[in-house]
């Protein structure tokens, strides 16, 4: 009776001891209870849980014997400094066992034993202990533990109500929190989103709206909720609205369209509608969910790419001076005139008109006045022909009239003689009046030609005749007229004999960074000092090198010229970045042309990244993919390569972008009016976002003015050169620039545009 009496109050004693405690708590009370036992070592507290063993509770007893407890709930298999398959094998005997230590388990000579707590026999917990005692005095002792293996099968089944408890309690406050963050996060798409998004039950009634419904024309401030669309909409608008959510209801899937709706502050949007059924757990549906997207400022975009797109297209066929038909236009007019010509068995004419005396316009009144005599002289000859006939520009003061369904030779004389005194009436530039007179030179399809480059051929050879007459009046080509072509025997005579006596000479134009205004390269240009002629201007003889195929060995002349001058440079100490040499489109067609410019690079010691090849944007397209082949072995070279007078040609992008090309130079043309000229700025923006987009350096060619480069750098371009930084000059004065730590001084090399005026 005594006996009993005593384990009765052991257990309350022992309730007492876990009253009001949490399961952490009560776990952290069990092992302490046998960590008291100063023999103990270590304690650790298994569970039972969910299929798992679970360490709740460990205590360890440190050197000066201070007990450490702490509460755990962590996977038994996850512990790295207990035996813990020998504790998972032991865990199913239900009975006080020992259990070996290895050395790696534990450093010391300890004995380790794992008891089990049973409820309706089968284990659900267990206390494994480490103990200075040797195993079966451990054993022993733990078999007087009877109480303590007592109050731990009543408080383990607490305990584990407990946590079961806690952790549903957290995943309760947990779920609690998703919802309140799920309904704040919807609230705050409701109120904030810029998009319309809505929630209707298929009878149209209104059960979630955005706030950016209220912004519609046809919507009042109050909410939107409760509401059917009949009450909200414009009937047509309903109607609409029905139909759009009657395809996506028949579809089972969602439906898009695009809708203007109008605001209250008058304007209309448009939006990118996306309407969707709704359906429940089982898949009926219930209702319709709408989400709309402003996509008027991309709408804009699109219509403004699409103008740019055209103005580009405009600009590639038209001169960027006059707006005439370019060349290339020219040529496909005239192409198309000759088979109409054909088919209808009539004559067409050709008039090649050419200004007199136009370059002292240049040199007395500056550039300026000159374009706008040329943009007046487009405008008289436009006014002075029929809307089926074509006047184009062919490139500096050379305009080209074509005439079709000509039957009268004398009809073309009346024309060509109005179009002359269309042109000398005096006109004003810049505050003066100026009269200035053209020579005409004309050709007949099929008599003097039956192809374009014939009959402009024959025509130049009439105008050259014209101005030996005195200028100011047309020739009719003839058989027979050799002035010019005499001329040009003669001149491309001198040419052969310039390049074998060394007449030619390189002149340099520096590159400067717009941003740090330091020196990035500089332009090798050819220049050919005529022993009789005196200077020829390139625009003379570089069209007919091209003409005559002289212009490959003049182009090998200059490469090399000027990687020997580039290595003369680098030799000195004189920071020069790259040597820019121009190629024409018939040497860079050369077989092996890479292998030539290697052979340079090789005879004048010249590393290849010291020198950048530049060719025109019309020979980049010029059989696209032969260009992609020559152009990657030159890169694989090392060498830079750039597109030269980009935009005055027709680039196609998905060749252009398969290019290694570094740089794309815009041409002088669209500078010379920027910013004040709109398609020119246009267009230099246009290539600028181009360039930088497909990783390449943007270079503006043609700079005069402070305001262009200023314009430009705030527009991103990278580089420039032109009159505002220097002209082009010999080698010795180019080297006369570098001060002493061998870097470029623009600041001794401005030069005043008057002087070029």
């Amino acid at each position: 009776m005594r006996a009993k009496q005593g384990t009765a109050a052991l257990i309350k004693k022992y309730q007492q001891l876990f009253k009001r405690l949490n399961h952490k708590q009560i776990a952290e009370r069990l092992v302490g209870l046998l960590a008291a036992r100063p023999h103990v070592k270590r304690a650790v507290l298994v569970v039972e849980y969910n299929g798992e063993l679970n360490i709740e509770a460990l205590a360890v007893r440190d050197t000066r014997g201070s007990v450490d407890i702490r509460g755990l709930s962590t996977l038994l298999s996850q512990s790295r400094n207990l035996p813990v398959a020998a504790i998972e094998q032991a865990y199913r005997i239900q009975r006080s066992v020992s259990i070996p230590l290895a050395q790696a388990d534990c450093p010391v000579d300890l004995s380790a034993a794992l008891h089990p707590i049973e409820e309706c026999g089968e284990s659900v917990a267990a206390f494994y202990l480490e103990s200075t005692l040797d195993a079966d005095s451990l054993i022993d002792e733990l078999a007087e533990l009877e109480s303590i293996w007592l109050i731990s099968s009543l408080v383990v089944r607490q305990f584990l109500d407990m946590k079961r408890f806690s952790q549903q309690s957290e995943r309760s406050r947990t779920t609690e929190k998703a919802l309140w963050a799920s309904e704040t996060y919807l609230n705050a798409i409701l109120r904030y989103s810029p998009a319309l998004i809505a929630v209707k039950d298929l009878n149209g009634n209104v059960i979630m709206a955005s706030d950016h419904y209220k912004q519609l024309a046809h919507t009042n401030d109050g909410p939107l909720i409760g509401k059917n669309t009949a009450d909200i909409y414009p009937p047509e608008l309903v109607e609409s609205l029905k139909s759009i959510e009657a395809a996506a209801l028949d579809a089972r899937k969602p439906f898009e369209t695009e809708i203007e709706l109008p605001h209250k502050d008058g304007s209309i949007h448009t939006y990118l509608m996306v309407k969707f059924p709704l359906s429940d757990r089982e898949g009926d549906v219930f209702g319709v969910c709408t989400i709309c997207t402003d996509v008027s400022d991309r709408k804009l975009a699109e219509s403004a790419l699409r103008e740019q797109q055209s103005r580009l297209n405009y600009m590639a066929f038209h001169d960027a001076l006059t707006a005439l038909p370019n060349r290339s236009l020219f040529y496909d007019r005239i192409n198309h005139g000759i088979a109409r010509a054909q088919r209808s068995e009539s004559k067409l004419a050709l008039m090649l008109l050419d200004v007199d005396r136009f370059k002292n316009i240049n040199d007395s009144l500056g550039h300026d006045s000159g374009d706008l005599l040329l943009k007046s002289i487009a405008a008289r000859l436009n006014d002075g022909v029929r809307d089926m006939d074509t006047v184009a520009r062919l490139g500096g003061d050379e305009f080209v009239v074509l005439l079709e369904g000509v039957h009268d030779l004398d009809d073309v004389r009346f024309v060509a003689n109005k179009l002359l005194a269309q042109v000398s009436r005096p006109m004003e530039i810049v505050g003066h009046e100026i009269s200035i007179t053209a020579s005409i030179g004309i050709s007949v399809y099929p008599a003097d030609g039956e192809t374009t480059d014939e009959l402009l051929k024959n025509a130049d050879i009439a105008m050259y005749k014209a101005k030996e007459a005195g200028k100011n009046n047309c020739q009719f080509y003839a058989k027979g007229m050799s002035a010019t072509a005499v001329n040009y025997l003669l001149l491309e005579n001198d040419l052969r004999r310039a390049l074998e006596q060394e007449q030619l000479t390189l002149h340099y134009q520096p590159q400067i960074n717009l941003h740090s205004g330091e020196l990035t390269g500089v332009e090798a240009l050819v220049r050919w000092q005529h022993p009789e002629r005196g200077l020829v201007s390139p625009a003379h003889f570089i069209p007919l090198a091209e003409e005559t195929g002289l212009i490959v060995p003049l182009g090998e002349w200059v490469l090399k010229a000027a990687c020997q001058q580039q290595k003369r440079w680098l030799d000195a100490g004189l920071q020069v970045p790259q040597m820019a040499v121009n190629l024409s489109t018939r040497q860079f067609r050369q077989r092996d042309f890479p292998g030539k410019v290697a052979t340079v690079l090789r005879e004048t010691e010249l590393p290849a990244e010291y020198l950048e090849l530049e060719i025109t944007e019309s020979c980049a397209m010029e059989h696209a993919s032969e260009t992609i082949n020559q152009l990657n072995q030159l890169n694989q070279m090392g060498l830079q390569l750039s597109i030269d007078d980009f935009g005055t040609g027709y680039s196609s992008l998905a060749y252009l972008k398969r290019f290694p090309i570094d740089k794309l130079k815009i041409d002088s043309s669209f500078i010379h009016d920027v910013p004040l000229d709109q398609n020119d700025a246009a267009i230099a923006k246009s290539i600028i976002g181009l360039a930088h987009n497909m990783q390449l350096t943007v270079v503006a060619e043609g700079v005069e003015q402070q305001h262009q480069a200023e314009w430009l750098a705030e527009e991103g371009c990278d580089q420039a050169q032109g009159f505002l930084y220097a002209k082009p000059m010999p080698a010795a004065q180019f080297e006369s620039h570098f001060n002493g730590a061998g870097q470029f001084d623009f600041n001794s090399n401005i030069v005043s545009l008057k002087d070029f005026a």
